[in-house]
Formats: structure tokens, sequence, C-alpha cells
């Protein structure tokens, strides 16, 4: 019986939902996990298609905190420059100002900075490290002393930074007198660690010690930073101490702990500690990292076990400059001079670039045993490689060249170098020969 109704006919297709667009909290957990430029640059592409890229402002400041992040700042700077000026927030002018620092480009960055209506300590921190790595540490403390006058509070992160601007002994107690005074130098082991760090680069080491003592908080960085300390002091027996007492501070010995008690153990004394702390890199498996094995080696060498010395550099898996350094050394300080060169011109062949330790070992070698034409080779690679205004091959150039009786090379070679520190003089002063010793003598007089 027809009812007058009409019943819908069932289509045939089958339709599915539009699938939803992902949150803004997905989106910026998504660029924030980012690990390619690759992926950032899709993402990118995706949301200029629906538009959503200057929506809310926190997705534009993610995709530029990306782009920062995998080394790609000027793709960065482009995209917040171009974005809305009423989309812009505190955090897209402080996410511009890194990445602008990071293009390097420090005019801009400052110029930027000065306009920001809200500075706060992210962007204090952002622009001071600016400064201090393009080498203006005096305009990172002026800025400092402007962030104090405005009131606006120091970070942990400040003092780090400016600890490693530290030049001189009078900053350095300053930056840590406000550490303490903010709290930061106790209870912050990485300020604390940048402290010890800053203390041993200006010469104050006792400083660098108080400094350990008093943290809070210490972790294997500490340790490794006062051990440090230690070594440049020449304190052995403190340096030993403070590595027996890693594992009661609850912590892991790492290879850096390793590589500095081993370079430690020089006395007859400390090489039975070197060999306990080289049975420890076997048990712990540290024997892997290159700078154990370099120390291990200078270790052999130290107690004239040359072959033993040879025996382990020839089993490693792989080589780097500072073993190859270590090994060229052990044969100097033997007085094995063609095993030396070989192995120098063996990690040429293998890509390993020489660095001034390596040159000083052969310019060794050279001058003890008279080799002038192997020595001038060595200086033209020294030329050709760019080491030639290096301090310490600077003094073992002008060393060989006195050594091996040219003292008009050696007189030509000091008179370029411009910083010249006491190591320097040293052979030069040893040569009282054919009146060259008044030209030095005066010269002296002149450059102190």
């Amino acid at each position: 019986m027809d009812t007058g109704t009409t019943v819908p006919c069932r289509s045939n297709s089958s339709h599915k939902p539009a699938p939803l667009a992902p949150t803004v909290a997905a989106l910026s957990a998504l660029l924030a996990r980012c690990t390619s430029l690759a992926a950032a640059e899709a993402l990118h592409a995706r949301l200029l298609r629906s538009s959503r890229l200057f929506g809310p402002p926190i997705i534009a400041n993610c995709l530029a905190a990306a782009y920062s992040r995998l080394g790609a700042a000027p793709s960065a700077v482009a995209l917040l420059l171009h974005a809305p000026t009423a989309s812009a927030n505190r955090f897209s002018r402080n996410i511009l100002l890194a990445a602008l620092l990071k293009s390097r480009d420090l005019p801009a960055a400052r110029e930027l900075f000065d306009r920001m209506p809200d500075r706060d300590t992210v962007a204090y921190n952002s622009m001071i490290r600016g400064y201090v790595d393009s080498g203006h540490a005096e305009e990172a403390f002026r800025l400092v002393r402007t962030m104090r006058e405005l009131g606006v509070r120091p970070s942990d992160f400040t003092f780090s930074i400016l600890s490693s601007a530290v030049c001189s002994a009078r900053h350095g107690m300053q930056v840590q007198a406000a550490a303490v005074r903010h709290g930061s130098a106790h209870r912050n082991a990485v300020v604390g660690n940048t402290l010890i760090d800053m203390y041993r680069r200006v010469g104050l080491l006792k400083y660098a010690v108080r400094v350990f003592w008093s943290m809070n908080q210490r972790d294997i960085v500490s340790v490794n930073s006062v051990m440090s300390v230690y070594k440049d002091d020449g304190q052995s027996s403190q340096l030993f101490e403070c590595f027996q007492s890693i594992r009661s501070l609850g912590l892991s010995i790492d290879e850096f702990s390793v590589s500095t008690a081993l370079s430690m153990c020089t006395t007859d004394e400390d090489l039975a500690k070197g060999d306990q702390i080289l049975a420890l890199c076997v048990k712990t498996g540290l024997l892997s990292h290159l700078i154990v094995s370099s120390a291990v080696i200078d270790l052999l060498c130290v107690c004239d076990r040359l072959a033993d010395a040879v025996w382990f550099f020839e089993g490693m898996a792989a080589w780097d400059s500072e073993t190859c350094n270590a090994m060229i050394s052990g044969y100097a300080r033997s007085g094995i001079m063609e095993p030396a060169l070989s192995l120098f011109l063996l990690s040429l062949r293998k890509g390993i670039c020489p660095t001034e330790f390596t040159f000083a070992s052969l310019l060794r070698c050279s001058s003890c045993f008279g080799l002038m034409e192997q020595g001038t080779q060595i200086h033209a690679l020294i030329s050709k490689l760019g080491f030639e205004d290096d301090v310490i091959v600077a003094t073992a150039l002008i060393d060989m060249y006195c050594k091996l009786g040219s003292l008009n090379h050696a007189r030509i070679l000091f008179s370029r170098v411009c910083v010249k520190d006491l190591g320097m003089w040293m052979p030069i002063e040893a040569k009282d020969q054919n009146g060259e010793y008044q030209f030095w003598s005066s010269h002296y007089r002149y450059n102190i």
C-alpha cells in the first residue's frame, strides 16, 4: 500500500569523513620534534597551503625555532620578518633575535633588541651571548650593567655566559660575587663549573678550588674541571684524591677523568697508579675513547715502554691527531727520528690533520739530530698550513734553528712573531755567538 512517503535511496558510493586538521598543540609538538631541515621545510609548505602559518603566532614561532635549531637561521629570520606585525609577540621577537645572532648579523640584532618594547632576561642573554661569541666582551659587560640598572634579574645562564668571557682576575671576581649574591654559584652545577674554568683560565687556581668545594651540587664535569686545575698546579696527590672520590660522590668515571689522571703519572711513585688506572680502563671499556688511548700512549712512553706503546698504537681501530701526536712525541722522546717522520707522513696520507704539537715534536727531533734538511722541509709545510704564527710552533722553530746554528733564520722568525712568551726567549738568550747576543738582549729590552 502506498503510504505516500518517499524512502531515500541508499547511495552505492561510501563517503569518508574529511580528516580533522591537526590542532595547534599537535603542530607545535611536531615542529619541536623536527630532526631534519627537509621535514621542517615540508611542514612549512603544508602550513602555507592550509593558510595556517600566520594564524596563532605560536605556529610561526615554533617553525622559526625549528629552522634556527637545525642550522637554517636565515630561513628563521626571513619567516619572522615576513610575519604580520599584529601577530608578533615577545616570543617572536626573542626567536628572531636569536636567529639574527646565529646568522652573525650583530648590527641587525642590536637594532631589533633596542626596538623591543619588553626586553626580558631571555633577550638580554641572547644579546650578551652574541657579543661574547663575536669577541666583544666589553659590550657584553656593559649590557649586563644596563640590565641590572633596569631591574632585569639575571639567570643562571647569564653567569655562565659571562664566565666564558672573562679575561682578567678583576672581572672574574666581580662575576663570581654577582653569582653568589643571586644564589647561582652554590646551587647550580653548570654555573659552578664555568666559574672553575674561568678562574683556571685567568690563573687563579686557588680560587677555582674554593669554588669547587663551596658547590652544593657537583657533577662529573665539576670533578674533571678541578682535576684539571690540580694538574695545572702540579698537585698530583690532590688530583688522585679527587679521582678516587668520584665514586663516593655517586658519579661515574668518564674518559676525561681517566685521561687527566693518566697525564699526571710522570714520577716513579705515580707510575704504579698509572698501571692501576690502565687496568680500570680495560675493565670499564674506556680504552675505546681516543683521548684515553692518547693518554695511555703518553704513559707508556714516559715509562720507557716504547715497544708496548707501539704495539698498543698499531692495534687501535682508528687514529686521530692526538694519538698520532702522542706516538710521534714518544719517538722523539726516545731519540728515534725515522719512525716519527714515517708516522707523520702516514697520518697525512690518512687525512689526519697535524696540530701545533705534531710539528713541535718533529722539530725537536730535527734539532736533536742536526737534520737541517728535514727541519726546513717541515718548516715549509708549517708555512703552507698556516701554523707559523702559532706560539708553540714558532718557539719550536726558533729553538731548532738556534741549535742547528742558523741564527739568521731564528732572528727573522723571532722578529715576525707578534706575541712573544718566555719560552721563545730561552733558546735565544742561550746563544751567545758571533755577537748575536747583543741583538737579542737589546730586542729584549724594548719588548718587555
